[in-house]
């Protein structure tokens, strides 16, 4: 198991480490996909304001809803420092759900731009570089998670260890 675990470390930093390099492309691609990309018109463009206000109250439960996951990471970390323990058991769940916050972010963007008001093709060649950002915070996220797991194993069996 711990040697699945290593690997999977692995694969994340090397694609964290490609999705941040194609970040740093960014200028590029926006002198790039503009010309290529026409205007999007809204698909739902008759969706009433109530609809709307929907949709965004639901994104923002949801962000929330993640960004709480940090917010407990941190309070049990922070709690295990008290008794003397940096990598707590079962703390990295917290960071795994926590991660997914770019991905919902990356998501409301793209209904929003594209379903509901429309957008330019400036608009979809910024959302297509910033989804690279997006992306390399997901996966560094998550590979600060595997770590953490990993260091938390690691830390268990020294304790037995002893």
């Amino acid at each position: 198991m711990k040697n699945f675990k290593v690997k999977c470390i692995r694969w994340m930093a090397a694609l964290t480490l490609i999705l941040l390099f194609l970040s740093f492309l960014t200028p590029f691609f926006l002198r790039l996909l503009p010309p290529t990309i026409p205007n999007v018109e809204p698909t739902f463009a008759n969706l009433s304001p109530a609809w709307k206000g929907a949709i965004d109250l639901i994104f923002i439960l949801v962000v929330s809803l993640f960004n709480a996951c940090f917010f407990v990471f941190f309070i049990r970390m922070l709690r295990g420092l008290g008794r003397g323990k940096i990598f707590v058991p079962g703390n990295a769940r917290w960071l795994y759900v926590g991660a997914w916050v770019p991905i919902v972010t990356l998501i409301y963007r793209v209904v929003y731009m594209c379903l509901m008001s429309g957008c330019s093709g400036m608009a979809i060649a910024v959302l297509c570089t910033q989804s690279w950002h997006n992306l390399t915070i997901f996966l560094g996220i998550t590979l600060m998670a595997q770590l953490y797991d990993v260091a938390t194993d690691v830390s268990e069996e020294n304790q037995l260890t002893i």
